[in-house]
């Protein structure tokens, strides 16, 4: 039998009265994956946002509705992961202290085509020891296999060794986009466009799931959850010679937030702006039928549907979370009584 719990149990400092609750605007809930974090998470007093101009529709907010468009006849989405599997500490002789983390990366793409089923290529997985302080540290192979390729960051944060984590990951994302578009294909890469070094003419799309700071003025900014699926907001014009817009991929339920549902768009500014209006028009006509549905993806349906199954290759290519650890403390160990012998 359970034992009634009394929810009238008064704690210090707490109010428990129904007459103290909020019943004013409205709640949305998306789900919350710790290592993507939330899609929105946009501080508009940020020092870090941005009023980008508006470069159509005579500098207006206009909610653009594309025709729909077939998919195209070779299209590849590239993507990575990336993983945090230690973190670490190195003790020098004088007894200076410096943290690191060991991690792994993984990038790759899914090629899609009209006339056959889709399939993984270009993929490539890296694992690494980041250590902070400037100095490179390296981890003995492990019997079974795993390896650390050693990497340095300055000064003692960190987070900077997570950020290198996250550059290695973006090069290598880069570098197969780059190799596919001079391939032939079209190519969406998941993430922003400013690690394309060579990216004038390149039929590539940058998409952006996540929203970390305000792109636009505020009057504008505030209008971009009032896109319905399948409409893009005008271009504007983003720092490293892109431009961007935002599109509403699908329909996050009527649960979901504002922002539930909204990737942003990048196209490269090179191309010149009739042509991007072009690019990021069809775009927004065909991405949409890659959304991923509500029962198969958490972040549904702004993942779409080949990066959901990308990533679960590339996770799967990084190994068990759990032996990488154990890999890691056993390299470590070996390192440590070598250190003594000697």
């Amino acid at each position: 039998m359970l034992a009634r719990v009394d929810t009238a149990l008064a704690v210090p400092g707490l109010m428990h009265t129904h007459d103290s609750t909020d019943a004013t605007g409205t709640i949305g809930v998306e789900a919350f994956d710790v290592p993507y974090g939330a899609g929105f998470e946009v501080d508009d007093a940020s020092p870090h946002a941005l009023d980008c101009e508006l470069v159509e529709d005579g500098g207006a907010f206009v909610a653009h509705r594309p025709e729909a468009a077939a998919r195209p006849r070779r299209v590849a989405f590239v993507d990575g992961t990336m993983r945090t599997e230690a973190r670490l500490t190195h003790t020098g002789p004088e007894g200076d202290l410096t943290t690191g983390l060991a991690g792994s990366w993984a990038a790759g793409a899914v090629l899609v085509t009209d006339d056959g089923p889709a399939g993984f290529d270009r993929i490539a997985v890296g694992r690494t020891a980041i250590f902070t302080g400037g100095r490179a540290i390296l981890l003995p192979d492990h019997r079974d296999g795993w390896g650390w390729e050693p990497h340095a960051v300055e000064g003692s944060d960190i987070e900077a060794a997570r950020q290198h984590l996250r550059r290695l990951m973006r090069d290598a994302e880069s570098a197969i986009a780059e190799r596919l578009c001079g391939d032939g294909w079209l190519t969406v890469l998941d993430g922003p466009l400013y690690g394309i070094r060579h990216r004038r003419n390149l039929p590539v799309v940058g998409y952006v799931k996540t929203h970390h700071r305000r792109m636009l003025a505020a009057v504008s900014w505030q209008r971009v959850p009032d896109l319905a699926v399948g409409e893009r907001s005008g271009l504007f014009a983003l720092p490293d010679d892109l431009y961007g817009c935002y599109l509403r991929v699908g329909d996050p339920g009527p649960w979901a937030g504002p922002w539930a549902g909204i990737a942003r768009i990048e196209v490269p500014a090179g191309i010149g702006l009739a042509a991007a209006v072009e690019a990021a028009g069809e775009a927004a006509g065909w991405l949409p039928a890659f959304a991923s549905a509500l029962h198969r993806d958490a972040r549904a349906p702004v993942n779409l549907s080949p990066i959901a199954g990308l990533e679960r290759r590339l996770h799967h290519l990084q190994g068990d979370a759990r032996l990488a650890l154990r890999a890691v403390r056993e390299s470590v160990l070996q390192r440590n009584r070598e250190g003594r012998a000697a």
